[in-house]
């Protein structure tokens, strides 16, 4: 399981919407006649490429480590399997040669620091495209949350028939079960509606192994009890496993 942020862009696509808007200020400017005389003389809008933006990003988040060395790293990983360094992860992409090329993935924050170097026509029209981005991944994380929540439901419906639960206890476990989530990160339990995707992801997640815990235990034969342990152990041996990716 990889606990990699669903509420973020990578720069490839950060650069293109950059780019477009770029461009957009530079058309409306030359509409209303206000374009510099530098602009007059160049003729058209300066395009971002990625090699710089890639330099601003290091900049911008004090990346020491070589992009060759970075890619290096990356190709002794399985599948190119992104890394966490100086708290930007890192990916790959093939250019139009096929060859594996950096390319970093940043957090909706992240990428609006990144635009505060941009002018402000094209820093105010990236972000409107970044809060949408935002609102959608959200609004698509709860819908997944929603499939996944009632898949844990019925394993726990299964668990009551298993253990002979009396109808009147039977609230607890469904209680004790939802909040499990929220107990192993260390969040109060609060509405969904209020947290952003990443945590909605990360329950998400962790709600799937506590219904596949569940069912693999009662195959298992294991003791009502010793299934909610079962549950918080597979849990925490995710989130360690996930927070060893990242630190290694």
């Amino acid at each position: 399981m990889e606990f990699l942020s669903k509420e973020s862009i990578n720069s490839k696509e950060l650069l293109k919407q950059i780019n477009y808007f770029r461009e957009i200020e530079y058309k409306e400017k030359e509409a209303n006649k206000t374009l510099t005389e530098a602009q007059k003389k160049r003729g058209y809008y300066i395009e971002l490429t990625h090699k710089n933006l890639l330099r601003t990003i290091r900049d911008e988040f004090n990346i020491k480590k070589d992009l060759q060395n970075i890619l290096e790293m990356l190709k002794d990983r399985l599948n190119f399997e992104p890394i966490y360094i100086d708290g930007i992860f890192v990916s790959t992409y093939k250019d139009e040669y096929d060859r594996d090329q950096i390319m970093f993935i940043l957090t909706i924050d992240q990428a609006k620091q990144v635009l505060m170097r941009e002018s402000k026509v094209v820093r105010k029209a990236v972000i409107q495209y970044l809060n949408l981005l935002e609102k959608k991944i959200r609004e698509l994380e709860r819908k997944k949350g929603k499939i996944t929540r009632k898949q844990e439901t019925d394993s726990i419906k299964m668990l009551m028939e298993y253990g002979n639960i009396p109808q009147e206890k039977q609230h607890l476990y469904y209680m004790t079960y939802s909040k499990l989530p929220f107990i192993v990160l260390g969040m109060k339990k609060v509405s969904r509606d209020t947290l952003p995707a990443d945590d909605l992801n990360l329950i998400k997640e962790l709600e799937s192994i506590i219904q596949v815990t569940i069912l693999t235990s009662i195959i298992k034969g294991l003791d009502v009890k010793a299934i909610y342990q079962e549950c918080k152990k597979a849990c925490n041996e995710a989130l360690e496993d996930t927070e060893q990716k990242l630190i290694s």
